[in-house]
């Protein structure tokens, strides 16, 4: 009996080690077939994406090309799971959950990494409100759990919109895994998100055991991390070979000033501490054709390359170009074109269970473990063939590294951080104002100066891309510089007082007679001098203004680095 318990025991603990090590994270999206369907049941597409370690659900180019499901090494229960109903069922009669096994659609084994995303059409009632989720153990071993339980959910709400009388479209969500983030720096990760109705969206941590399972944020996450409503996470490691699970529910609202959401979805991944880098600059990664939208028709066959640039050298290579895409989409393995330049060549024929958008993202590896930021575009699939992809959904992206950076330039430094501001890159300087003042004063002459200097100062930077073969992308950087505006003023007043003095002098002679009656007679004589002063002051003021303006312009352009214009498409904001 002793030697059954043990085994038993023993057994479960290698299933536990075995089992415990697979999950990566992902993402649930949906969406009506016919956003303007009057009927009930109503026919929606859900879309389930997830991310497995490649060395316990593996996946090849084969695998991938003819849409193959994942194929796990062992025993994983979790196979033959379904996207269950979770909260709020008595909305949902008649929903048949989807099985949760995908096909396979990308592989790194350099990143330990298998992608597999499947779409199912499943029917609801008009009106339910409910929320499924795929729930199972475990996440990889984790800082805050070594055998952590996952829970992915998304709310799926059928009542008609109220400013079109339309079903809603929930948002798309997508996030490579795993992120690397360096020690001890604070890391800005943004999460591409969409929304084919064009609704406000908002981020904000999954709660509950139903939205995060045993990896809730903040408690699962480092201290001070933070996140923001426009889906960017601010997180910092502090001990190399960390890893963590970041959970986040992206929510579509009707208005910027509601707060009732019209769905919600899951977004989760992986973050990883490693090393700092010894080369401050992280590689880059972008397709050939540097299109934030591809327009394409079902049965024509997409050809292209993806290109990821080493900016460390030739002591640094590029070990990998992850991808996480769709069903369908085939991939080379990485090609060195030269000590800087790799790539990997991308093939898809579209189906019409394809029709719409795809959406598609990439990241380059270094053989120093630094990433380069998330890369996504899109694909806008028709039926008949449209020249450009309509306007929705707007995916929303930002580099995936710390939000304040420096240039130096020249004596100039400037600081600035990155806003989503599409086709422009510019920095500009403040304008500095100076004013002199000196005097000077005799006893007879009075002399202010006042000397005023404005200068202002703008600085433009301008990128340009330069294509001189498929594969061979020069990027040039101009900085335009232009001093305008240099204006100097002098104004002297000089102030003379001169003061005159007159004189007068009168002299009065004053001779008096007096008669008595003893017939004598006295003289008196009075002289009386009057002197009178008149002061006469004389002011005299000359102003002398004197204004000289100064305009020089400087243009050099210099050749910095092989680059693609994608990856600057942004404003650049003074602090």
């Amino acid at each position: 009996m002793t030697r059954i318990l043990l085994f038993i025991e023993f057994f479960t603990l290698i299933f536990t080690v075995i089992n415990g090590t697979h999950f990566h994270g992902g993402t649930i999206t949906w969406h009506p077939l016919n956003s303007s369907d009057t009927g009930s049941p109503v026919a929606i597409v859900i879309t389930q994406t997830y991310l497995w370690t490649w060395s316990v659900a593996l996946c090849t180019s084969s695998n991938i090309a003819s849409s193959a499901s994942i194929s796990f090494t062992h025993y994983y229960p979790s196979t033959s799971s379904h996207l269950d109903c979770a909260l709020n069922c008595a909305t949902a009669t008649g929903y048949v959950a989807p099985p949760i096994l995908p096909d396979c659609t990308d592989a790194s084994s350099a990143q330990d990494t298998t992608v597999g995303q499947r779409s199912d059409i499943v029917y609801v009632p008009r009106n339910a409100d409910f929320t499924v989720a795929f729930a199972s153990s475990a996440w990889r071993s984790l800082v805050t759990n070594s055998a952590a339980d996952w829970s992915i959910a998304s709310r799926i709400e059928l009542t008609p919109r109220s400013d079109n009388g339309l079903y809603n479209n929930a948002p798309i969500a997508t996030v490579m895994s795993p992120i690397y983030i360096p020690q001890h720096q604070p890391t800005a990760i943004h999460i591409p998100i969409g929304d084919a109705d064009g609704d406000i969206m908002r981020c904000r941590w999954s709660s509950g055991t139903t939205e995060c399972g045993h990896v809730c944020p903040p408690g699962s996450l480092p201290s001070g991390t933070l996140i923001f409503s426009n889906c960017t996470i601010i997180i910092t490691g502090t001990n190399i070979g960390d890893w963590f699970a970041v959970t986040v529910m992206v929510e579509d609202f009707i208005s910027s000033s509601s707060t009732t959401p019209l769905s919600s979805v899951p977004v989760q991944f992986l973050v990883h501490v490693v090393a700092p880098s010894s080369c401050s600059t992280p590689p880059e990664v972008y397709e050939l054709s540097n299109k934030s939208c591809i327009p394409i028709t079902v049965g024509h066959t997409f050809t292209s390359h993806l290109i990821a640039i080493n900016n460390c050298g030739s002591s640094v290579t590029i070990i990998d170009i992850s991808t996480l895409s769709f069903a369908g989409m085939v991939q080379s393995s990485i090609i060195q074109q030269d000590s800087m330049t790799y790539y990997k060549t991308l093939s898809w024929i579209p189906t019409t269970s394809q029709l719409g958008y795809q959406v598609m993202c990439a990241m380059a590896l270094d053989s120093q473990n630094s990433q380069s930021a998330q890369y996504c575009f899109k694909f806008y699939v028709s039926q008949s063939g449209v020249s450009n992809c309509p306007e929705q959904p707007q995916l929303q992206q930002r580099r995936a590294h710390p939000q304040q950076h420096q240039v130096q330039q020249g004596k100039m430094r400037f600081r600035f951080s990155i806003s989503l501001e599409e086709n422009a890159y510019y920095c500009s300087t403040t304008s500095t104002s100076t004013s002199t003042t000196s005097s000077s004063t005799s006893s007879t002459t009075s002399t202010a100066t006042t000397t005023s200097t404005t200068t202002y100062t703008t600085s433009t930077y301008v990128l340009l891309l330069e294509i001189k073969s498929p594969l061979d992308n020069t990027f040039y950087y101009r900085s335009t510089t232009s001093t305008t505006s240099t204006t100097t003023t002098s104004s002297t007043t000089t102030y003379t007082t001169s003061t005159s003095t007159t004189s007068t002098t009168s002299t009065t002679t004053t001779t008096s007679t007096t008669t008595s009656t003893t017939s004598t007679s006295t003289t008196t004589t009075t002289s009386t001098t009057s002197t009178t002063s008149t002061t006469s002051t004389t002011s005299t003021s000359t102003t002398s203004t004197t204004s000289t303006s100064t305009t020089t312009t400087t243009m050099t352009t210099t050749t910095k680095r092989r680059m693609a214009e994608v990856f600057f498409t942004s404003n650049i904001k003074i602090d």
